[in-house]
C-alpha cells in the first residue's frame, strides 16, 4: 500500500540528505518565516545579509555584503548604545543570546527588529556571528495599543472611582454646612453594634429644630437663611465629640447623636446647652436675628434601634414645637401611642375624602326682633365609619396638618349648595346660607365655581372669615380676592369676633356686611355688667360702621333677652337651634310652616271680639 505524501515513510533521515537539499529546505523556511540571515565574519567585519533580511532593513530585494556598516548607520540613536552593549556581551560569552532593538529604514520608517543570534568558528579558524532578524513592528504596535488602552482603561476606572467617591460624598453630605446629611446619619446609624449576647450601648438622639426661622428668609432672604444655618452649624460643630455624630436633617432641622456612656446620660443637660447657646443672636448676613430652639430626646435600647431612636425623636420633637418656648421633650410610650392616633386619624381622613364621608350640618340664625329664621350656617361634619359623626375639633388641626382641609371645605360646600338651592325650590323660606372661608381658599382660582350667584339675590351666600384673614393677610393677592367675591354678589362676615386682635381701621378698611360675636363672649354675659357693657359696645360700633351684628353661642332665654335688648342683629345657638343634618334642618322648617299656618288659620277662623 503506497503511503500519502510527506507521510513518516517519505520523509528521509536529514542526515542522508545531500547538503545542497538541506539549504534549499532551510532557505524556503526562511522565506516563508520573512526571517532575514545575516553572517558576519568578526576577523574580517565582513557581513553577508541576505535578501529578507535586506528587505526587512528597507535595501530592496537582494543579498548584499559590506564592512557591517548597515546596521550602524540604520540602527535608532536611543537603542545604539544598549544594542552595541547586547552584542557585544552575546559575543564574549560564547553562547546564543537575543536582542531587541529599532531602526530606521532609509525612507524614515521606524521598524522593531529581533535577533537571536550564536558565535562559532569556521573552517578557517575565524570566529563568526550567525543571527536571524526577524521584523516585529506589528506585534509591538499592537502590544502598545493593548497597553495604551489598559492604560486608558484604568485612567478611566481611577475617573469614575474618583467621580464615584464625589458622588457618594455629595449624596452623604449637606452641601451647605458641610455636615453629614440624613442619609449618611441613617448609614451610620443602621452600623451601630448589637451584641448578641449583650445589652445594645445606649445613644441618645437629640432632633433639634429651630422656630422662625422661615420668618428670617422671608424678612431678609435665603442668603441671611442660609447664613444663619451655617453659623447653627458650627455651633453644634462645637459641642461634637470625635465619635459622636451630627447631622442636617432638614431646612431647619439637625440631629445630634451622643456617644454612649456618660455622654448620653447628661443628654437632658446636653440638650438644655444647646437651647442656651442657639437662642443667642445669630448672625444672619449683618443682621443679628433669635430663634426658638424645640428638641425631641430618645434614647436607642435593647428593643430600639437607631432608625427608631430617631423616629422616636422626632415624635418627642413634634410634642415639644406644639408648646410654647424653648423646650425638650423626652420620647415616652404616651407620646407614641398619641402620634400613632394622629396618624390613624390622618389615614382616615384621606379615605373618608375618597369615600366622600365629610358632610354639611346647618345650624339656624335668627332674627333678634322676630325670631324669624334669617339664615343658616354651615358646619363641617364627618361621617366616621367607626365613630360616628365628629366635630371639627376632632379633625380639623390634622386635616390642616396634612394639607387636606381645603378638600373638605370644596366638599362640605358643594353639598352645601345643593341643598340650599334645593330648599328654595321647595320654598323652605331660608333667606341666606353662611359657609366658612379659610385664608387659602380664598386664594383658590376656583372657589366661586361651587356657589351659583347668577339669578339669586346679592348676600344670599355668605363667607365667613375668621378676623385673624383680613388683619394679618389683606394686601395683595388676599385683597383682589375679597374684590372678586364682592362682586360675585357674596357677602363677608367676620367670624369669632372679640377673640383675636381686630381694630376699627381693619373693620373700616374691609367693611363686612356683619360681625359674629365669639361665643367666648356671649357665655359670660349673664354674669355681670361688666360684660353686658363689653357687648353692648361692640353693637353699638357695628352699627356706627352699618355692619350687622351675630351673636353665636346663644344657648338661655336670658341671654337671649339680653341681646335683643342692646339691639343685637342676628341670634344663633343651641336655645334656638342645635346643628342638624339637612333632612333634620328640612323637617324643622316644615313643622314650623306647619305651625305657622295652623296658626294663621285658627286667627282667622276666631269670632270677632265682643265690643
Amino acid at each position: 500500500m503506497t503511503s500519502e505524501p510527506g507521510s513518516q515513510s517519505d520523509r528521509a533521515p536529514l542526515d542522508t540528505v545531500p547538503p545542497e537539499e538541506v539549504s534549499r529546505r532551510l532557505r524556503l523556511a526562511l522565506d516563508v518565516s520573512k526571517i532575514g540571515v545575516f553572517d558576519a565574519d568578526l576577523e574580517t567585519g565582513r557581513v553577508t545579509r541576505d535578501a529578507v533580511l535586506m528587505q526587512i532593513f528597507g535595501y530592496g530585494d537582494q543579498p548584499d555584503e559590506d564592512e557591517g556598516d548597515l546596521l550602524e548607520k540604520t540602527l535608532h540613536p536611543d537603542d545604539r548604545e544598549r544594542t552595541w552593549a547586547a552584542i557585544d556581551a552575546g559575543i564574549a560569552s560564547g553562547e546564543p543570546f537575543v536582542n531587541a532593538f529599532r531602526i530606521i529604514r532609509p525612507d524614515g520608517e521606524v521598524r522593531y527588529i529581533r535577533s537571536r543570534s550564536v558565535t562559532f568558528r569556521d573552517g578557517k579558524g575565524h570566529l563568526r556571528l550567525l543571527g536571524a532578524n526577524w521584523d516585529v513592528t506589528d506585534d509591538v504596535m499592537l502590544q502598545q495599543s493593548l497597553e495604551q488602552a489598559r492604560t486608558l482603561s484604568e485612567t478611566r476606572y481611577e475617573a469614575l472611582e474618583s467621580a464615584w467617591r464625589e458622588i457618594e460624598r455629595r449624596a452623604l453630605q449637606d452641601q451647605l454646612t458641610g455636615l453629614a446629611n440624613r442619609h449618611a446619619l441613617l448609614r451610620w446609624l443602621d452600623g451601630l453594634p448589637a451584641p448578641p449576647d449583650g445589652p445594645r450601648p445606649v445613644h441618645a438622639v437629640l432632633h433639634i429644630d429651630l422656630s422662625r426661622f422661615k420668618e428670617i428668609n422671608d424678612t431678609l432672604g435665603h442668603r441671611a437663611g442660609d447664613a444663619a444655618i451655617v453659623h447653627v452649624a458650627g455651633l453644634l460643630e462645637n459641642l461634637r465629640l470625635e465619635e459622636e455624630w451630627l447631622a442636617r436633617i432638614g431646612g431647619d432641622e439637625f440631629a445630634f447623636v451622643l456617644a454612649a456612656g456618660e455622654r448620653s446620660e447628661k443628654a437632658a443637660e446636653i440638650a438644655d446647652e444647646v437651647i442656651r447657646i442657639l437662642e443667642a443672636p445669630i448672625p444672619c448676613d449683618g443682621h443679628l436675628c433669635r430663634c426658638g430652639v424645640s428638641i425631641g430626646l430618645s434614647r436607642t435600647g435593647d428593643e430600639v434601634d437607631g432608625r427608631q431612636a430617631l423616629i422616636n425623636a422626632a415624635i418627642a420633637l413634634s410634642s415639644a414645637k406644639a408648646q410654647k418656648g424653648s423646650r425638650t421633650v423626652l420620647f415616652t410610650a404616651e407620646l407614641e401611642n398619641r402620634n400613632r392616633a394622629i396618624k390613624q386619624t390622618a389615614d382616615d381622613i384621606l379615605r373618608g375624602l375618597d369615600d366622600d364621608a365629610f358632610m354639611p350640618f346647618y345650624q339656624l340664625q335668627f332674627d333678634a326682633k322676630t325670631l324669624e329664621v334669617c339664615g343658616v350656617e354651615t358646619l363641617a361634619r364627618w361621617q366616621h365609619p367607626q365613630h360616628g359623626v365628629l366635630a371639627p375639633d376632632r379633625f380639623l388641626k390634622i386635616a390642616e396638618d396634612i394639607d387636606a382641609m381645603w378638600r373638605i371645605d370644596r366638599s362640605i360646600a358643594e353639598k352645601a349648595c345643593a341643598d340650599f338651592m334645593r330648599w328654595g325650590r321647595e320654598g323652605l323660606g331660608i333667606p341666606r346660607m353662611s359657609v366658612n372661608i379659610s385664608a387659602r381658599r380664598l386664594l383658590d382660582p376656583q372657589l366661586l365655581a361651587s356657589f351659583p350667584t347668577r339669578n339669586l339675590p346679592k348676600g344670599t351666600f355668605v363667607f365667613e372669615m375668621l378676623e385673624s384673614i383680613f388683619l394679618d393677610a389683606l394686601d395683595g393677592e388676599m385683597a383682589k380676592a375679597i374684590d372678586r367675591i364682592r362682586k360675585a354678589g357674596i357677602a363677608i362676615e367676620i367670624d369669632d369676633f372679640g377673640t383675636g386682635h381686630a381694630s376699627v381701621l381693619g373693620l373700616t378698611t374691609l367693611h363686612p356686611k356683619r360681625l359674629k360675636i365669639d361665643r367666648a363672649l356671649i357665655a359670660p354675659l349673664t354674669r355681670g355688667e361688666r360684660h353686658r357693657l363689653l357687648i353692648a359696645a361692640i353693637v353699638e360700633m357695628g352699627h356706627a360702621l352699618e355692619i350687622e351684628i351675630v351673636a353665636e353661642g346663644v344657648e338661655t332665654q336670658a341671654q337671649i333677652d339680653l341681646l335683643r335688648t342692646m339691639g343685637c342683629d342676628v341670634l344663633q345657638g343651641y336655645a334656638l337651634a342645635r346643628p342638624m343634618a339637612a333632612s333634620d334642618i328640612e323637617a324643622l322648617l316644615r313643622a314650623r310652616m306647619a305651625a305657622a299656618g295652623a296658626t294663621a288659620h285658627q286667627t282667622e277662623g276666631s269670632p270677632p271680639a265682643a265690643e
